[in-house]
């Protein structure tokens, strides 16, 4: 590690490759941590959104809940891994069949953005 100084004073840090690798795992940790907090009420919503609209009952319920949780165990080692910025597979192929989820995420953030420009 360098520090960088200017008049006595530090005002930044220079990682080497190994301690900004270490400093990246550990963010990505960190990340998929904190992600676990939110799991319940994320998958609590989803639910609640297929029985109310689409009629699921407890049954399918719970077959959808194990697959959200089957599918976000395995996000969560993807993001672990040190792959670079390449997008999870399911983002890939749901573009594939013609549904852009980033593009979804653009138009409702410029939606927002208009909206409180109000």
């Amino acid at each position: 590690m360098y520090f960088k100084k200017a008049g006595g004073s530090i005002f930044g840090v220079s990682l080497n490759k190994a301690e900004q690798k270490a400093l990246d795992q550990e963010i990505k940790r960190q990340i998929v941590e904190n992600d676990h907090r939110f799991d319940m009420d994320k998958e609590s919503m989803i639910l609640w959104m297929l029985h109310t609209e689409f009629g699921f009952g407890p049954k399918r319920l719970k077959r959808a809940w194990e697959l959200f949780y089957s599918e976000s165990q395995k996000l969560r080692e993807y993001y672990l891994l040190d792959e670079g910025d390449e997008p999870w597979i399911s983002r890939q192929k749901l573009k594939e069949i013609g549904c852009d989820v980033e593009a979804w995420y653009q138009e409702w953030r410029e939606t927002d953005a208009q909206t409180l420009a109000k």
